[in-house]
């Protein structure tokens, strides 16, 4: 899409020299208005941001398969239909065939975990501290041998986790209900979203709807390539788990395969999870301790595969973040929203990351950063080719950042024009 041109370059009213000290007060009310309209999304985001993100996501993985139904002359509305009814029946199977099976092998470690939990076993392992660590055995011997010994306290803790008080239900009923909503949002966003999207760009003003609507299309890539790479991502890392684990014989390991592999979504904390699950099935297994010495192992070559192979190889260098500011989204995300923050927390840091490059690029071209620079004063530019500037060195940083042998990589006709006409 070529670049739209304003129709005249507006120069700016005043210069700097001009200024009064206290001009800058013609900016207070855009402020004050600009606060209260974040704040208001803040609150209506609160209801409803993360079920709409999450419908956003899943539509993200149910259009190529609304595409699919299309080309066999389906209309829009019956293709997103029968989407939405086949990966609800793929996900019922999965459940169906998965979760029976983990169930029973949990229960049985559990019974066999609280089994060894008993005098003797609390004296051997007393015995064992004390003879490694003196020092260890002063500070922690005393509550092991009281942990082991009295299986109940786990028990009562347990009783006391699953049946909570009737704030917990409630708030168990509220969320179940905002998921029970996401269904029929998949669908309009899969009917409508061409429709809305026009509707979005007739509302911007000509002058800045090419940068803006590039921005968005940009956006709309970042979240097609991370819901799609996660979904590759996870189903790779679910056979290698699957190997490794049916190789160690780890009760129920096509389920925990599939659960590891899938769970991989939520950085870091869905590792640990399925690290522990498999873990503690392997051990409670046999009671060998090279088996889970082995799992460990199964999930450090997997990690190493995903991190220096799969994702890259998949997602590219479009979503690369600081770990830092992946540990904050998390934090951030599941204090605001709980699990679903955590799930959208990664996609949401990589948009947010567009625009503030964005507004990085424009306060770098602003007056008040330039004022004072050695030289003449350059000649100040109209705010609708500062846009376009900023909007093509944020793309085109987007584009270099991908070594081109990406599987979701878009194509160059598919690209942002101007970045991709830059790229070498």
């Amino acid at each position: 899409m070529p670049r739209l041109t304003a129709a005249a370059a507006r120069p700016l009213a005043v210069r700097v020299e001009e200024r009064t000290p206290i001009g800058w007060l013609r900016w207070v009310p855009a402020a004050l208005f600009t606060a209260a309209i974040l704040y208001l999304i803040y609150i209506i985001g609160q209801v409803a941001i993360i079920p709409v993100l999450a419908s956003f996501a899943i539509a993200y993985v149910v259009n190529p398969i609304v595409d699919w139904f299309q080309l066999r002359k389906l209309s829009r509305a019956l293709a997103a239909f029968a989407a939405m009814a086949t990966v609800t029946t793929g996900i019922a199977m999965f459940l169906w065939f998965v979760i029976p099976d983990l169930w029973v092998h949990a229960v049985q470690a559990g019974d066999i975990v609280l089994g060894n939990l008993n005098e003797y076993n609390a004296q051997a392992v007393r015995r064992t501290l004390q003879e490694f660590s003196p020092i260890a055995d002063r500070f922690l011997g005393y509550r092991v041998y009281e942990f082991m010994r009295s299986p109940a306290a786990i028990t009562a803790g347990a009783e006391s986790f699953f049946t909570g008080g009737l704030a917990g239900v409630i708030t168990t009923a509220a969320g179940a209900i905002d998921l029970l909503i996401i269904p029929f949002f998949v669908y309009y966003i899969l009917v409508d979203f061409d429709r809305w999207r026009l509707s979005m760009d007739e509302l911007i003003p000509h002058r800045f709807r090419d940068p803006f609507s590039r921005l968005f299309d940009e956006m709309g890539r970042i979240l097609q390539s991370y819901v799609l790479g996660q979904l590759l991502i996870a189903m790779v890392m679910g056979v290698l788990y699957a190997f490794g684990f049916a190789a160690l014989k780890v009760p129920a390991w096509a389920g925990l395969a599939a659960l590891s592999g899938f769970l991989n979504v939520i950085p870091y904390v869905g590792t640990g999870a399925g690290l522990i699950m498999a873990s503690g099935f392997a051990f409670a297994d046999s009671g060998q301790i090279w088996r889970v010495a082995g799992v460990i192992g199964v999930f450090i070559v997997v990690q190493a595969i995903e991190g220096y192979v799969l994702t890259p190889r998949i997602l590219g260098g479009r979503l690369s973040l600081h770990p830092m500011a992946v540990f904050l989204g998390l934090l951030i995300g599941g204090r605001l929203f709980g699990l679903l923050g955590v799930l959208l927390a990664v996609p949401v840091i990589a948009i947010t990351s567009v625009f503030l490059k964005f507004a990085r690029e424009i306060y770098r071209t602003s007056e008040f950063y330039r004022s004072g620079e050695i030289g003449p004063d350059p000649a100040p530019k109209p705010v609708e080719e500062v846009f376009a500037d900023a909007a093509d060195t944020v793309l085109s940083d987007q584009v270099d950042k991908q070594k081109g042998d990406e599987l979701l990589a878009p194509e160059v006709t598919e690209d942002d024009p101007v970045a991709a006409a830059r790229r070498p």
